[in-house]
């Protein structure tokens, strides 16, 4: 079978190293900025069930964070370095908070404000991206250099999926989905400045990498934003008031480089949008800020979709009974 997938993030490659698992496919990604060109080469890398503002454990939430943590320690045996690592503190502020978070199985109250998710950890997303591609280029994946703007344009394949992040307002324009600007900044730690053992968030959040001399700030949630130009001031005034309260010292790193991308969000909830919407046409949409948690269990179950020809696979994600 002939398979055009259009995105090289994490919906797209996850797409096609399921799919490769599961049978004889020739599988083609069209991206016209390469592999995590999009909103996927700007994540910070949080991978914790408790995405959100109100930080309620998110829908298949352990299944999910099962089937990535599988996934990247895939990469990470291939590349034979750490690509995850464990742990992560939420900064509460209101009882109602507090409370919560003091009921989830896998959290521990540290103190007054601080919560330890031991489920929680941050990914080295650039390295994962690049090590996975590296897996699909030897099971004989392909990556073209194209923007498609017309569905028409893949006619001569047997099945298409779109996982295009923002590209989907011109691909499937009548999809109920709206767009979301985020903005991040990356940062040198000068001399001095003591970062916490782990990654951090409340409101925002402070990403550590594996080079403790940078570290990422973010994010920023601008709705209806369309326009990928970073803006350094705007993103460092919306940012350094809400890391304050957790990080006092945030105004003393040193930027290095703000990056911006738009996110798609489902109108009316957070769980992303899967379906077949026209006969050999798929779609992975509204990944919002959970690409992470759920790229690996959605790119699994809309690669047995599509062998099995069966979209009630994919509608299965969506009985919560």
């Amino acid at each position: 079978m002939y398979i055009a997938i259009i995105g090289a993030g994490f919906a797209g490659l996850s797409v096609a190293w399921h799919l490769v698992q599961q049978g004889v496919y020739e599988v083609v990604i069209f991206d016209a900025k390469g592999i995590g060109g999009g909103a996927s080469g700007v994540a910070a890398g949080l991978l914790h069930p408790y995405v959100g503002e109100e930080g309620k454990k998110s829908l298949h939430a352990q299944e999910a964070l099962q089937s990535a943590s599988r996934l990247i320690e895939t990469v990470q045996t291939h590349l034979q370095e750490q690509l995850l690592f464990p742990g992560l503190i939420r900064h509460l502020f209101t009882q109602e908070m507090q409370e919560r978070f003091a009921s989830y199985k896998d959290v521990t109250r540290l103190d007054q404000e601080r919560f330890w998710i031991a489920s929680g950890m941050t990914v080295d997303c650039p390295r994962y991206l690049e090590g996975l591609w590296q897996l699909l280029t030897k099971k004989g994946v392909t990556l073209v250099h194209r923007s498609i703007q017309d569905l028409q344009e893949l006619a001569h394949f047997d099945q298409v999926v779109v996982t295009a992040g923002a590209g989907v307002k011109t691909l499937l324009p009548s999809l109920p989905v709206s767009f979301v600007k985020g903005q991040v900044i990356l940062c040198r730690v000068p001399e001095g400045v003591l970062l916490p053992e782990v990654s951090s968030h409340s409101k925002g959040y402070l990403a550590l990498s594996h080079n403790r001399k940078i570290c990422t700030l973010g994010s920023t949630y601008e709705r209806g934003g369309v326009d990928e130009t970073p803006h350094l001031t705007f993103t460092l005034s919306y940012l350094l008031p809400k890391l304050k309260q957790f990080f006092p010292e945030v105004d003393r790193l040193e930027p290095l480089e703000c990056k911006a991308a738009v996110r798609v969000i489902r109108r009316g909830h957070y769980f992303p949008l899967l379906a077949k919407v026209q006969d050999r046409v798929w779609v992975i949409a509204a990944l919002g800020s959970r690409g992470l948690l759920y790229h690996a269990l959605l790119g699994n179950v809309m690669a047995r979709a599509i062998e099995n020809n069966d979209p009630s696979l994919l509608e299965s994600l969506y009985d919560t009974r």
